[in-house]
């Protein structure tokens, strides 16, 4: 499992709301994805505070070539969508551009589920989010009782 081999950083945190529509809060928590000595991501995961059963929640990857002599254009934002279910956690690949990520100033393009799916970006993305998961102790209220 190559998420052992990666260190997770956490960098900030920010509660915000209440929601429109339902007066909830959400948090969203982010940080940065290593592989020995190279990043590999910077991460974001937005849910809604004691909601997650309901809503699930939101993990937005920057993925690419971090670091001195890179931009933007050297990286990709990729999105995915957590849900519990039945049978357990599930995550889908879903549409980056509609996500805050791919305003900003960090990825040179957000990518389709058919631009990631069957793509390197694919198996990097899950990485990234095993590593996350099993490693960044704020999403525990998303975590619950699956590890």
């Amino acid at each position: 499992m190559r998420a052992a081999g990666l260190r997770v950083e956490p960098t900030g945190q920010k509660d915000f709301g209440p929601c429109e529509c339902c007066g909830g809060m959400s948090r969203t928590v982010w940080g940065v994805v290593h592989e020995g000595p190279r990043s590999l991501a910077s991460y974001f995961v937005q849910w809604k505070l004691g909601q997650v059963p309901r809503h699930g929640a939101h993990f937005d990857l920057i993925l690419g070539k971090w670091g001195e002599g890179t931009s933007r254009d050297d990286r990709v934002a990729v999105a995915l969508r957590f849900r519990r279910t039945e049978n357990g956690p599930s995550f889908m690949v879903v549409d980056a551009q509609d996500r805050p990520t791919a305003r900003g100033e960090l990825a040179g393009a957000a990518l389709r589920p058919d631009q990631v799916l069957g793509s390197s970006w694919e198996q990097e993305a899950y990485d990234v989010v095993d590593a996350v998961w099993l490693k960044d102790e704020r999403i525990r209220e998303i975590v619950g009782d699956a590890v």
